[in-house]
């Protein structure tokens, strides 16, 4: 017993000390990218690679072991995005949201199985495309607090990024089930109707979850009067709703990212606007340090010999997304009359792909690896390859993006005046 207790303590300072040192190079990495003009999400991302694939400081193993860490960090994204949806600012904007969403979702879908289709197998191509329509919410949630934008572009890519995970959700779990029976399954109209159900029955304990624990919380957080432990008390409750609500998802199967989403909406709609401004205030300062650990850890889990590997599969997914996001976005914001800035910069604002596409990757080979092992190996190289890619520049032209959209209030005006004396800043 005491061996075994020496065993566990040991593993488990082992994996303190790499999590320290993950967030300790991950913030160096950051300040220095930071300091070439490049957003601080890449520095982390780079970090994780010297880490992981560069030195195998730390291996893979070791990296499955801190899942919790990305997991809460998940959750917390999820949470920020949902404080954002404020129903008296889209009450006149939510059918647009809706609209814009959709399209843009549908639009790079299905240029993404159009263009890989004629290189793999349909169930492949449809997974593929599936995957393609998830947008990464934390690069663009941490450009958004760190720079404090406000305009229309800003305004508008905060639901539709919160949405793009539900309509994600739902295209995954239909497309997957088409997968399945493509592939021949036994018993595959039982397999087929089962795997059509359970995205609906997903999102059902997703919103029952999120609405219950985001109702208590909300009562709990209209509590908190004037005193010097304001802040203490509403870091209290973000944290325990989230914790909540991410264990709730993960044990109960609903979805680890619309659960705390749809928390924080409810959160933010039962408070008065100076319990906002505190619960924002709040979150800025306390989830840095657990962002860091997720983009840094992320970083570590990519593979060079997964990238080579998904050769021009990996291209043409790349290509049909960027193209799909950029024709979607263009499209759903032209149908609803938005302004030409949104027109212009929603689609290369929604290219940041990571932490979902993983995790829907991953979902897809768990499912498919049992019945077709290659096509789940390209599935997974294929998503891994290219969130390398939009995750180290998908941050760098969100920045550009709001800063060509004159959304940025709050900044260094020295690195602002470099920034826009760049050719990459010129029109």
């Amino acid at each position: 017993m005491v061996l075994l207790n020496t065993a566990v303590s040991s593993d488990l300072s082992t994996l303190i000390v790499n999590l320290g040192i993950i967030i300790l190079a991950g913030l160096f990495m950051g300040r220095v990218f930071e300091s070439m003009k490049i957003p601080a999400i890449t520095g982390y991302l780079v970090a994780g690679l010297i880490l992981g694939p560069i030195t195998h400081y730390i291996s893979y193993e070791q990296l499955a072991e801190m899942s919790i860490v990305s997991d809460i960090a998940l959750g917390f994204i999820a949470f920020q995005v949902g404080t954002e949806l404020w129903f008296g600012k889209l009450k006149k904007s939510g059918m647009k949201i809706v609209i814009i969403t959709i399209v843009q979702a549908v639009a790079t879908t299905t240029l993404v199985i159009l263009l890989t289709l004629p290189f793999v197998d349909l169930p492949v191509a449809l997974m593929l495309g599936a995957i393609a329509a998830a947008t990464a919410p934390a690069p663009i949630i941490m450009i958004i607090k760190k720079y404090r934008t406000k305009g229309e572009l800003t305004d508008t890519i905060l639901p539709v990024v919160g949405l793009d995970d539900a309509v994600g959700v739902i295209f995954f779990g239909i497309l997957l089930s088409i997968s399945i029976t493509l592939m021949g399954t036994t018993e595959a109209g039982l397999g087929f109707a089962h795997m059509l159900v359970e995205p609906l029955i997903e999102i059902g304990l997703s919103i029952l979850i999120g609405l219950v624990i985001g109702y208590l919380s909300g009562l709990s957080a209209r509590t908190i009067s004037q005193g010097n432990d304001r802040k203490e008390k509403s870091l209290n409750i973000i944290v325990v709703t989230v914790l909540l609500t991410t264990g709730a998802a993960l044990l109960f199967g609903a979805s680890p990212i619309l659960t705390p989403m749809l928390a924080g909406t409810v959160v933010t709609n039962m408070i008065n606007k100076e319990c906002y401004h505190l619960e924002e205030e709040t979150i800025r300062f306390f989830v840095p340090p657990i962002m860091i650990a997720f983009f840094t850890i992320a970083g570590a889990q990519l593979r060079f010999d997964v990238i080579i590997s998904a050769g021009i599969i990996g291209a043409l997914y790349i290509v049909g997304r960027t193209i799909g996001k950029f024709a979607g976005a263009y499209a759903g914001a032209s149908w609803v009359n938005s302004s030409d800035k949104v027109k212009k910069f929603l689609g290369v604002s929604l290219l940041p792909q990571s932490g979902v596409a993983i995790g829907l990757s991953i979902a897809a080979f768990n499912e498919l690896a049992p019945i077709h092992m290659a096509n789940a190996l390209i599935i997974k190289n294929v998503v891994l390859a290219s969130v390398l890619f939009f995750a180290l520049i998908g941050p760098v032209l969100v920045k550009i993006a709001f800063f060509k959209a004159n959304e940025v209030t709050e900044f260094d005006e020295k690195k602002v005046k470099t920034w826009k004396s760049t050719t990459v800043y010129q029109k």
